[in-house]
């Protein structure tokens, strides 16, 4: 049986948490022993996996992975302040991979046949200095918009060598990695999405949305990357030019930007208009009901939430980000330039003409996404 360790920095809820939980109910977990190492103990998702599924947890030493430096400024706890900033020294002088050694060898107990960093960034160094037989790096980001290696460009170079292959979730995303670092050994595999599970899910509630009304939906981290600040800004001007009058939006999701996004409503006097509904352990019934999911992100490597609306049979309305071309087309919803004005034309132009969202919605009938492929692959990675 092959020993199998996955590595992620944090377990809140976010794309790369639901994407590891998919992958771990559809390969065959028979096959194998595997392990999820969490640097740092940081949110509750991926408590609910395979009781096969064994979760490790870092030492101390990685309290600060998934904080950046200004987070952990913001805190003011001196105690945090000093380990990120030896943290980042280590990084710098590339005195890391003799303290990662030692880190190792105090949270895990057995020698892995397959290691994956399962996480742009600091998953990449736990791992490379390891010493598991093969070594894969799973990338989710569009390093265009984000990079997370930029300050430390030297050491993510050497790094990325020990790598057996570089694994990224959409052709942007390798497109847009591989103009920073010259690496070959790489390989696309898109991202796997339980559609069994989501359609279920969005049934476990009833959902009664007024038919008088338009409803718009959207899920996700309250980030700033997220583009959430600039629909509130969006929305304040179409309910300025009154097109808001039988429109809802719903908002759903938590994060940094909480605070600002319920300032932005109550400055505007939106609050009858947009529902700030804040985190839900299950969104689906709520998309399910909507007659448009609004995908609002400045930048997305993948956008897995636009394949849960189309599981859903809902009309998507994106903006034009990295892989968009790669997830859906205009046969099942609107792409729009990455813009406010995109964003206020695009939304303009479903309030306008209900039939653009009838005929998508009509189109997702025939709507299906094979993950055969997928998990074919990545069972193929791991028997190596």
């Amino acid at each position: 049986m092959k020993k199998v360790l996955f590595v992620v920095d944090e377990k809140r809820m976010g794309g790369v948490s639901i994407l590891l939980r998919d992958i771990l109910r559809f390969i065959n977990i028979k096959k194998y022993d595997i392990d999820i190492m969490v640097l740092h103990n940081n949110g509750d998702y991926l408590d609910d996996l395979d009781k096969r599924v064994n979760l490790i947890y870092g030492t101390p030493f990685f309290e600060t992975v998934d904080y950046s430096l200004k987070e952990v400024l913001k805190s003011k706890n001196i105690k945090l302040i000093f380990k990120k900033l030896y943290l980042i020294f280590l990084m710098k002088t590339k005195l890391i991979g003799k303290k990662i050694v030692k880190e190792r060898k105090k949270c895990l107990t057995k020698k892995y046949d397959v290691e994956i960093a399962f996480k742009d960034g600091f998953t990449a160094i736990f791992t490379s200095y390891g010493d598991s037989k093969r070594k894969y790096h799973w990338l989710h980001t569009d390093y265009s918009m984000y990079d997370s290696t930029a300050n430390y460009r030297t050491l993510f170079q050497e790094i990325f060598k020990n790598f057996d292959k570089i694994i990224a979730i959409s052709n942007g995303v390798l497109k847009e990695f591989t103009k920073i670092y010259n690496v070959s050994n790489t390989e696309v595999i898109y991202n796997l999405i339980d559609e069994e599970k989501i359609i279920k899910d969005s049934q476990k509630e009833k959902i009664n949305f007024s038919k008088d009304k338009l409803n718009l939906i959207s899920v996700g981290r309250i980030h700033p990357m997220k583009g959430y600040d600039r629909l509130i800004e969006v929305l304040h001007k179409l309910d300025m030019d009154n097109y808001l009058d039988k429109v809802v939006v719903r908002l759903i999701g938590s994060g940094p930007d909480d605070e600002l996004i319920k300032e932005l409503i109550a400055k505007y006097n939106l609050q009858d208009k947009v529902l700030f509904l804040g985190k839900k352990r299950n969104p689906y019934p709520y998309v399910k009901n909507s007659d448009c999911f609004l995908m609002t992100s400045r930048y997305e490597p993948f956008g897995l939430v636009i394949l849960e609306a189309l599981i859903l049979k809902v009309p998507v309305l994106a903006c034009k980000v990295l892989s968009i071309n790669e997830i859906m087309n205009e046969k099942f919803g609107i792409i729009v330039e990455n813009s406010f004005e995109g964003l206020y034309n695009g939304i303009l132009g479903i309030i306008e003409n209900e039939k653009v969202l009838k005929k998508c919605h009509d189109n997702l009938k025939d709507f299906s996404y094979n993950i055969n492929d997928i998990v074919k692959k990545i069972e193929n990675l791991l028997d190596v």
